[in-house]
């Protein structure tokens, strides 16, 4: 499904207007029509934006994009591709990651962030393991 297709589905789930929507999260009608609209997905909304719809739709920017998410503790949990690749490459050498240190590591912020790649994740993975010996 497509972003467009998403955003629509979302609001008319929430019971909102386009009108409302776009009052709601500070961005014009037309935009939010032509975002709507853009099922050949030609449209790319800043972060920003997208934030700013999904903040108004009570939802998140993973689900307006179709983007993987773990449920941890009952707190939505985003995916990063980054997350993703490192957990299938610990699973192509040998070493797959248990469904608790997946849930973990994608729970995990430092500083506010994530590891940007696998190499990252393959540093803070070690460091965890090394620290509490599990």
């Amino acid at each position: 499904m497509s972003l467009s297709q998403r955003l629509r589905e979302t609001r008319k789930n929430a019971g909102l207007t386009l009108e409302q929507l776009a009052t709601d999260a500070g961005i014009s009608k037309t935009y939010l029509w032509e975002l709507e609209h853009d099922d050949d997905g030609q449209k790319k909304p800043s972060a920003d934006v997208l934030l700013k719809i999904a903040e108004a739709l009570k939802t998140t920017i993973a689900e307006l994009l179709g983007l993987p998410a773990v449920q941890v503790n009952k707190t939505k949990v985003d995916l990063s591709r980054s997350l993703i690749e490192f957990r299938d490459w610990m699973q192509q050498i040998g070493e797959a990651l248990t469904p608790e240190e997946f849930q973990d590591l994608a729970a995990m912020r430092f500083r506010g962030g994530q590891p940007k790649n696998k190499d990252g994740w393959h540093d803070l993975y070690r460091t965890l393991k090394r620290t509490t010996g599990k």
